[in-house]
């Protein structure tokens, strides 16, 4: 059977991108057409495109590293645009027959880690404000990024004994930092790692030069040097 080839213009559909966007993309070999027509115009391969909208975890980490533009439905500029997209995902979610009732706790570690970003960053953005938030219900993962100040930046504001970001690290998923009501700060990742721990959920973090790893339904942290050292946090949530 024959590939199906794709213009230019429906791929920047596809990929929710300009035509232009497309033209740099090919200029700096991030995603090349597989022909040009007679005509002179790029023709992509429908299964080439679509599996570039799928690599989820390189789209956000190429977003961080190296400023790569990213599908615009996949940025959430403030809170409540991820916060709609979030209801968004626990509607399909829901629908999905094996997840039955662990549905809501995936939302939850998605939740809290995307308001982390929120909520650490607010009015301290380094450059570029918000998240990439985006899932695939077929591969069975999410990923979130952003490009804030990272763990260990934000932890060293109240506890300035931190030294390194692999200890900062390990704090924010065990220590309790502060009180704030309703709920304490830096909480947020300490619940995450319970609902982890307690169910079949993993998770990969990375920010600064150091990475975490929980394996699904294990509470041991394995926190380890990032091969790609980067400002922010990047998170893979597996189900």
């Amino acid at each position: 059977m024959t590939e199906e080839l794709i213009t230019i213009s429906e791929a920047a559909e596809i990929l929710r991108v300009s035509i232009d966007t497309l033209r740099r993309w090919d200029k700096s070999g991030k995603l090349n057409p597989v022909k040009i027509s007679e005509a002179g115009y790029r023709l992509y391969y429908r299964s080439q495109v679509e599996l570039f909208l799928d690599d989820l975890f390189n789209l956000a980490k190429n977003w961080v590293l190296k400023n790569n533009e990213i599908p615009l439905h996949f940025y959430c500029s403030n809170s409540a645009v991820f916060q709609t997209r979030l209801t968004q995902m626990q509607d399909i979610l829901a629908k999905v027959e094996d997840l039955g009732s662990i549905f809501p706790l995936i939302v939850a570690v998605a939740g809290e880690i995307g308001n982390n970003s929120f909520d650490h960053n607010l009015g301290n953005w380094p450059d570029v404000p918000g998240t990439f938030f985006a899932y695939d219900i077929h591969k069975r993962n999410i990923v979130l990024a952003d490009r804030g100040l990272g763990i260990f930046a934000t932890l060293k504001r109240v506890k300035p004994e931190l030294n390194t970001d692999q200890e900062a690290l390990r704090v924010a998923f065990t220590e309790v930092i502060s009180g704030r009501a309703p709920e304490s700060r830096g909480n947020g990742l300490k619940f995450v790692r319970k609902i982890v721990s307690e169910n079949p959920i993993g998770l990969v973090f990375r920010t600064g030069d150091a990475e975490l790893i929980m394996a699904k339904e294990s509470n041991e942290l394995d926190i380890r040097p990032s091969a790609e050292p980067f400002r922010g946090c990047l998170a893979l949530i597996t189900f």
